[in-house]
């Protein structure tokens, strides 16, 4: 078959692998990138299931210690026989606090594993829908190499401006691919940090929650506030823990993400709750609520400023990127056209001399 023959036979068949190479031409590099953002997910899982498993033999450990001395009619006789019954209740006390601390550690880490799943679950569909756009687009790629192989294959005689502009197409795909590349990963982080500004907003509503429970608290002693008070201040560490997480995620991404400021949030105790709950000791820890909510405060804001840092860079990255785009869809339409060109004018040819 003559030059002038394939090129009529190809020139439909190009112009639609061309258009298909166009709309997929992203789905390569978000694979790969959501693909890491999946291994880092299940990875944190697989060793938050293990916290978990250590946290669940030392709780039920824990509760055993705590239910024998809470049990103990011998322990209480002896103490009461000797005056030293609230030594008996501070022990007792003692134990049930330790029990709760390790319960309240083993309640955050599944809330963290629970956004964390979320997470996977989202990440996997986003996966699914890209790996498809990969198929197609490596399809493509294959049969246009096929195509163009069959026809330009090597350097084409008498077509240098051909092999010229397939040179340019080359260079435009490799300056594409890497400054796609670097605004993916910066992408990646933005949307990290955004999860991560709504898990500290939370955590921030949280601790207003927890100053609210402890004003009605100070005077009112009842243990109804006591149990709002520590459920909020519980899911305020969640919150801020995930954060937390979350930026560790985006900075695996990109590695200009900064670091959030230590957020300590006092939890209180059962101890206190029960044994010192008075007005007095109810303002102290009214004041060390409002100095926790002033650092979970001052955390949220350094993260709107790495988030705004982050999108700063993903606008310039993304220019780039856009700006490289253009040049890819410009080497490529000159190149269609180069063939185009080639095609209509070896078409009209008259056909060889066969004498």
């Amino acid at each position: 078959m003559t030059l002038e023959s394939k090129i009529a036979q190809a020139a439909l068949k190009n112009r639609e692998l061309l258009t298909l190479l166009s709309t997929t031409d992203h789905a390569p590099l978000a694979l790969s990138q959501q693909t890491r953002l999946i291994a880092d997910l299940e990875s944190e899982l697989s060793q938050n299931k293990r916290r978990l498993d250590l946290l669940a033999g030392k709780r039920a450990k824990e509760f055993q210690e705590h239910k024998a001395y809470r049990d103990s009619v011998m322990r209480r006789f002896a103490f009461k026989a000797t005056g030293k019954r609230e030594k008996f209740e501070e022990r007792a006390a003692k134990e049930e606090r330790e029990y709760f601390e390790v319960l309240q550690k083993e309640q955050q880490l599944q809330g963290v594993n629970r956004d964390l799943v979320q997470q996977l679950s989202e990440a996997k569909n986003v996966a699914a829908d890209l790996e498809g756009q990969v198929r197609k687009h490596e399809a493509a790629q294959v049969e246009l190499d096929r195509l163009y192989e069959a026809i330009f294959g090597g350097p084409t005689e008498g077509l240098p401006e051909e092999d010229a502009a397939e040179e340019k197409v080359r260079q435009a795909v490799r300056g594409y691919q890497a400054a796609r590349g670097r605004a993916e990963e910066e992408n990646m982080a933005v949307q990290l940090l955004a999860d991560a500004r709504r898990k500290m907003g939370g955590a921030m509503q949280s601790m207003e929650e927890a100053l609210q429970a402890s004003r009605y608290d100070m005077w009112s002693s009842n243990s109804f506030a006591d149990m709002m008070e520590r459920n909020a201040l519980h899911r305020a560490e969640s919150e801020v823990i995930t954060a937390r997480m979350q930026v560790v995620q985006a900075q695996r991404f990109s590695p200009m993400v900064g670091e959030l400021p230590p957020v300590e949030i006092n939890q209180g105790s059962l101890l206190r709750d029960v044994f010192f709950d008075n007005v007095w000791s109810d303002m102290k820890f009214h004041e060390e609520i409002k100095a926790s909510a002033a650092r979970v405060q001052q955390a949220a804001m350094r993260l709107d400023v790495i988030a705004g840092e982050a999108q700063a860079r993903f606008n310039m990255l993304d220019s780039e990127f856009r700006k490289k785009e253009k040049e890819l869809g410009d080497a490529r339409v000159a190149l269609q056209k180069v063939r185009e060109a080639a095609f209509e004018r070896l078409s009209e040819r008259p056909p060889p001399y066969s004498g």
